[in-house]
């Protein structure tokens, strides 16, 4: 036993080498890139980042020894130990070649950081899907390729002797303890390995959550570019299966068509070379609106359906403080998610583009994050001299949801990282309670005038609040216990439902009790809608509200809130009452204008207008078409020249989003703090 003790501290010796190796690389990138990067006060996270990078390096080691963990482990239980002196020769060649490939991905990280200003990411395929030869050719003019390659092959060496020296052992023949000792070992020796592999003990594996400061060239510093590398070849994978959905609706070499189309105009009147300029509107001149320059609040609430706040009540009260601004305020309920997926209403609002159905294809996981849109949601604020912050209550790793923003046109994105120490948080981040506190602080920080796009995350499974929360009644009404099947987990949902709504009301309050109530226009709805029991219309599971606080000075004229919308809609209707003689570009349309009354509400692979519905899968080429029935349930229609007017929209829409998405923009990589 004491000579495996002596091999398996061998082991872990030469793994820590490693790990120093990658620290040194670590702490090289930082002294060199951190040039022009201001740091002063962040001395803080500077060591948290080197202390999260050593656990993303650790992962990464711990990867490498999986497979030699488990040979190990085969050898160890049958007894082989006549092997061990085989396996450790091979061992020093496996790391080597592992350690070696390390050494190199490093070094092509370190170069390519110099040009995108981030680590290896989906743009890596432009080696090989640009002009290769020519890439090659640059490389060949701007570095000295022989002594890149002596470097290389000098680490390697290096590698493979400090190898061989550590794993050097003499005895062949080696005694094995006893088996139940070696059962025990080979229970805990792949434990904790998947445990490093992870990173953490946690919800969610370290891949997850890489930001640790509000700095974006310290977080930078922690990651581990095996990681990025990761997620481009995942993003790359997604984007084999990118669907061209211009030719999918019938706009194949025909996309000014397609704006004629949804625009209702003569194709003549469409932009030759730039169709999309056929989207620009503008607001109204308004020297009130020009004169006060109002904040701007928009909140996406995680799982915030319609659906159940029919229900509330004093008894079942999931609406808590929020429904005295449901009463004084506006609600529009015939409002759609445009999709299912937290991200989708992220892209939409970040982008002012409606879904494209079916597509794996998220854009803050493609290449196309990086492209800089004249369509994005932020530009006509921009415009007007406001900051424009994006707030997530969890971390900003998630989804890339950070870079996005950035690349989209915010100024900053905020995170759980921002909030003050020692806030409780839950699975999926601060709880809204914290995060609404950090919102009400950016909000106050100056005078200036802001857009702050937030988003909730407390209200996702598994669900956990705060233990200091009092929960208010919640006694199931009967006619909602006949539809639930699990009623522990409904209980706990209904529970975070009531708190994501209470404290979303306090933070109403907060603002229409404080300086900013005169200034400030909010706009509340729900990334998606989720349920835990079953909702019989399809149209009562698209639902999710549109709230909107509008101070009294700036209620011009009467609001129709049975008007139908979704996502695209929000922003285009947020200019209209906060900018004065502002151009912008959206698929949307303002929600209090006259023309909505004729809108249509967008959800996956449906469009619901006031008096028709239409479904199409654009892939089996089957369209179906209903009208209204009871209970906002369907009832199957014959084809009506209302129902052909809906589908010429659902499908030029889908055509002008991945049209604007693939064709428009200019690409480069995310910059520095």
């Amino acid at each position: 036993m004491k000579k495996f003790r002596e091999i398996l501290l061998k082991i872990v010796c030469l793994n820590l080498v490693f790990l120093g190796i990658m620290s040194l690389y670590r702490l090289i990138f930082f002294l060199y890139y951190k040039k022009g990067v201001d740091l002063t006060g962040f001395g803080a996270d500077i060591f948290k980042a080197f202390c999260m990078g050593f656990r993303f390096d650790l992962s990464v080691i711990a990867g490498i020894n999986a497979p030699a963990a488990l040979v190990f482990i085969m050898l160890f239980l049958i007894g082989k130990s006549n092997s061990f002196s085989k396996f450790f020769e091979i061992l020093r060649f496996y790391y080597t070649a592992l350690v070696g490939f390390l050494v190199i991905l490093f070094f092509i990280d370190f170069n390519f950081y110099a040009y995108f200003a981030d680590h290896l990411n989906i743009l890596i395929y432009g080696f090989i899907e640009d002009d290769t030869i020519a890439l090659i050719e640059t490389f060949y003019k701007n570095y000295n390729l022989f002594l890149i390659a002596l470097g290389i092959i000098a680490a390697f060496v290096i590698i493979f002797f400090i190898s061989k020296k550590i794993l050097k052992i003499k005895n062949d023949n080696l005694p094995l303890p006893k088996l139940w000792i070696r059962i025990v070992i080979s229970i805990v020796l792949p434990f904790l390995i998947f445990i490093a592999i992870r990173g953490t003990f946690s919800w969610l594996s370290i891949g997850q959550y890489s930001d640790i400061s509000s700095n974006t060239f310290i977080n930078k510093t922690a990651i581990n570019c095996i990681f990025t590398l990761q997620r481009a070849i995942e993003h790359k994978s997604n984007e084999r299966q990118d669907i061209d959905y211009i030719e999918q609706t019938g706009y194949k070499d025909n996309i000014r068509q397609a704006f004629a189309d949804f625009l209702g105009r003569d194709i003549a009147e469409i932009p030759q070379d730039e169709p999309e300029k056929a989207l620009i509107a503008r607001t109204a001149q308004n020297s009130q609106v020009a004169d006060l320059k109002p904040n701007v609040i928009l909140i996406l609430m995680e799982s915030f359906g319609s659906d159940v706040l029919k229900y509330n009540s004093a008894e079942f009260n999931v609406l808590g403080e929020l429904k005295k601004h449901f009463d004084e305020d506006f609600v529009f309920y015939n409002f759609t998610s445009e999709g299912i997926v937290t991200i989708q209403a992220i892209e939409a609002t970040f982008l002012n583009i409606v879904l494209r159905p079916e597509s794996s294809l998220y854009i803050s996981q493609s290449k196309y994050m990086y492209n800089q849109y004249p369509f994005a949601a932020v530009t006509p604020f921009n415009q007007n001299d406001y900051e424009t912050i994006f707030i997530y209550g969890d971390n900003t790793s998630w989804r890339n949801t950070g870079e996005f923003a950035i690349n989209s046109g915010f100024d900053k994105a905020l995170s759980a990282i921002d909030v003050k120490e020692h806030s409780p948080r839950g699975p999926w981040g601060i709880y809204d309670e914290y995060l609404f506190d950090l919102v009400f602080e950016t909000l106050s920080k100056d005078n200036k005038s802001k857009f702050l796009h937030i988003m909730t995350t407390t209200n996702h499974p598994p669900y956990t609040l705060p233990s200091d929360y009092k929960i208010l009644p919640l006694t199931l009404p009967e006619a909602l216990k006949t539809k639930i099947s699990d009623m522990t987990n409904a209980q706990q949902r209904f529970a975070t439902v009531q708190y994501t709504n209470e404290m979303l009301g306090r933070f109403i309050s907060k603002i229409k009790n404080s300086k900013y109530a005169d200034n400030t226009i909010i706009a509340v709805t729900g990334d998606h809608s989720y349920n835990t029991y079953q909702i019989d219309a399809l149209f009562n599971r698209a639902k999710v509200p549109l709230y909107l606080y509008i101070p009294k000075s700036m209620r011009t004229k009467e609001i129709n809130t049975a008007v139908f919308g979704s996502h695209v809609d929000i922003m285009p209707t947020l200019y209209n009452l906060a900018l004065s003689n502002t151009k912008y570009m959206s698929e949307g349309i303002d929600l209090l204008s006259e023309q909505a009354a004729d809108n249509s509400a967008f959800y996956k692979n449906y469009l619901f207008s006031s008096d028709y519905i239409i479904e199409d899968d654009i892939f089996n080429n089957t369209k179906d078409f209903y009208i209204w029935g009871k209970n906002r349930s369907f009832t199957v229609s014959e084809e009506t020249s209302s129902h052909r007017r809906l589908l010429k929209k659902f499908l030029s829409q889908i055509a002008i989003a991945d049209y604007l998405i693939k064709n428009t923009g200019n690409q480069k990589g995310s910059s520095n703090d």
